[in-house]
């Protein structure tokens, strides 16, 4: 069964959003749908799954068109939605059987009589088929992000889904839950189901598609199976233009003296230690660290880090989840506790994250939908942020304008509700949000998970800017290519003892592999 979207328009009133565009899904077949946020993936992927109705074109099942007023008509033809947002897909409070079978009993191929015995014993089969490890009887609530999201992919084998979309399935995924989820896929792909893939990893794009269309303003740019094309074509395709990363050769040196004339930044490191025990200022030393503290303890073993980072540099800090990334990028914003801390030569207190945020310390959390922004206020709300005193609606208006036009926030609404932006632009409002002042620090914890690759780009160069500008920054990442795509230097962290090096001629390889290096020397 071949499924067809058609010489699909759509336009939400305001000028079409889709431009006549034609896309294909085979039998046991991955075709990858890609482009930035706006670019029309969303609304293709909506009128395929019924949630509205295209202007104009058709849907087509194995030559004969069909039209869904609804999702549930869709799911009944076998189309089926993998969403990024499991929980509201799946049922907290059942069990892992229940929820596997609750398209039995409430829509798709309903029976009448159950026998929780006979249910268990199936969802069993089923999750055996594909070597998947679940005690069926586990109330969903109590799963993993990842065992939740391999529990919605068996479900859609049980509903007898026959064409699967998959929207950026792993970006919250280490490498190891990313290998074993497409290991499920492939074997979903043999049993004969068709794949619709969307992500923003190439590399991932490139090890399981078969075809590629990128879409760009709402018109297929691109259409080729993927042994026929590069990944920099496709770069180029998503974005219009040539995007090559900005050579570390190219730039401004960095990790010699620091690039912050005096007074650029505030000095509220006296400030806070007067605050904190009467001591007064001094001077700070020619190529003294602009941040420096010692002792950190992250990871399951315990591991202490020491960290001490200068003006201009970029210190990416590589590791997989669960290697203690997100809980170093949480102490040094005391959100875990005071530390000592040598900023600019001095030696401070950093008690709670008003302190951090005095000292010139900004950090863009890893959950940006849960501490990142906050999703039902507006763009405005978080733009406002750094204005002390008396706001005035005019200062506010202005200083909104200008942080959405540096930061290329789209739609360029101050009024817009931040839930109602795309991934990319909600982290591109949680960058803004701080301002762009020289910061002292940047701690930036997985800032790229979820984001196209034109809202990549974009805060690739924001960081980059802020890096020439003077500020230090702490970039954490499991992601290899953008770990060397920005580094100076890089603190790789896993198993082994953590160790930093530079990153001039560094591979992906070397990162990935640096910890099982060092353990067989």
């Amino acid at each position: 069964m071949t499924l067809t979207l058609r010489d699909l328009t759509h336009d939400y009133g305001t000028g079409p959003v889709l431009h006549n565009v034609t896309f294909t899904v085979q039998p046991g077949q991955v075709h990858a749908l890609l482009g930035v946020n706006g670019a029309g993936k969303s609304t293709l992927i909506h009128i395929a799954t019924g949630m509205f109705a295209p202007t104009a074109g058709q849907i087509v099942i194995d030559d004969e068109p069909v039209a869904f007023a609804h999702p549930g008509q869709a799911r009944h033809h076998g189309v089926v939605l993998l969403a990024q947002e499991v929980d509201r897909s799946l049922v907290p409070q059942l069990a892992v059987h229940e929820n596997l079978t609750v398209a039995q009993r409430h829509g798709i191929g309903r029976r009448w009589w159950f026998s929780p015995r006979s249910d268990q014993r199936a969802a069993r089969a089923l999750l055996d088929r594909y070597g998947v490890k679940l005690d069926v009887t586990r109330q969903v609530s109590t799963l993993s992000l990842f065992e939740k999201q391999v529990l919605c992919l068996i479900r859609a084998v049980a509903s007898n889904a026959k064409y699967l979309l998959l929207d950026e399935p792993t970006s919250s995924f280490d490498a190891e839950q990313v290998a074993r989820f497409y290991e499920i896929v492939r074997a979903l792909i043999a049993d004969g189901l068709g794949v619709v893939f969307i992500s923003h990893r190439l590399n991932e794009v490139f090890e399981l598609a078969d075809e590629i269309t990128v879409l760009r303003d709402g018109r297929t740019v691109l259409e080729s199976a993927a042994d026929q094309v590069t990944p920099a074509e496709v770069v180029e395709a998503i974005t219009g233009g040539d995007v090559a990363a900005v050579r570390r050769s190219e730039r401004v040196s960095r990790g010699g003296d620091s690039l912050i004339e005096p007074g650029e930044i505030p000095d509220v490191v006296s400030t806070l230690r007067q605050a904190q025990d009467g001591a007064s200022s001094t001077s700070v030393g020619e190529g003294a660290p602009a941040f420096a503290a010692r002792g950190f303890t992250i990871g399951r073993n315990h591991t202490s880090i020491d960290l001490e980072l200068k003006s201009g540099e970029v210190l990416v800090v590589f590791g997989p989840l669960g290697s203690g990334k997100t809980s170093l990028a949480r102490q040094l914003f005391a959100l875990r506790g005071s530390y000592v801390a040598t900023v600019d030569g001095h030696e401070v207190t950093v008690k709670t994250p008003t302190d951090a945020t005095r000292l010139g310390i900004a950090l863009v959390p890893e959950e940006r939908r849960r501490h990142g922004v906050w999703l039902d206020e507006t763009v405005g709300t978080h733009l406002a942020l750094g204005l002390n005193g008396w706001i005035r609606k005019r200062r506010e208006a202005r200083r909104s304008d200008d942080l959405m036009a540096k930061f290329d926030v789209q739609p360029r609404e101050s009024g817009r509700i931040v839930r109602r932006l795309s991934g990319g632009n909600q982290q591109k409002v949680a960058f803004a949000k701080w301002g762009d002042d020289i910061h002292r620090v940047m701690v930036l914890d997985e800032p790229m998970t979820g984001v196209d690759v034109g809202a990549k780009e974009s805060l690739f160069t924001r960081i980059e800017q802020a890096a020439d500008a003077g500020t230090a920054v702490l970039y954490l990442t499991a992601e290899p290519d953008d770990a060397l795509r920005i580094a100076d230097r890089v603190l790789v962290l896993g198993d082994g003892e953590p160790r930093t090096v530079p990153a001039r001629g560094l591979t992906p390889l070397d990162l990935m592999f640096s910890n099982e290096k060092e353990r067989e020397v």
